[in-house]
């Protein structure tokens, strides 16, 4: 059985994300945010991502910055582990409502901003 190695409570979510690779060579696909915890964002990617990677993720009229701390294959996609880095949050009522929830689950985000 596989040790849990979590340190911070994860919040289940099923929202829909643009995942772009920045690092070379870049890389855009569709995904799906699994969760939020106060240490960042688990997507599954539809390409490889690795340890490092810098990534955008666009939800919503946001866009949050972060880098791939881990990552594995999990069946054709690729669940990745991101510590955010910067937040751009939009104006639509979607947006407002990521904003309360990312405010809550990423408070040591610097500039959870509103465009």
């Amino acid at each position: 059985m596989p040790v849990d190695r979590r340190f911070e409570q994860r919040h289940q979510i099923d929202m829909d994300v643009r995942v772009t690779r920045l690092t070379h060579p870049p890389q855009t696909g569709q995904g799906q945010v699994a969760d939020i915890s106060n240490s960042g964002v688990c997507v599954k990617a539809p390409f490889e991502l690795a340890a490092g990677d810098i990534v955008q993720l666009e939800m919503a009229d946001s866009n949050l910055f972060g880098f791939v701390v881990h990552a594995s294959r999990e069946g054709t996609a690729f669940r990745a582990g991101i510590e955010i880095q910067r937040v751009l949050i939009g104006g639509t009522d979607l947006s407002k409502i990521l904003q309360l929830a990312l405010r809550q689950a990423l408070p040591g985000v610097p500039g959870v901003l509103v465009s």
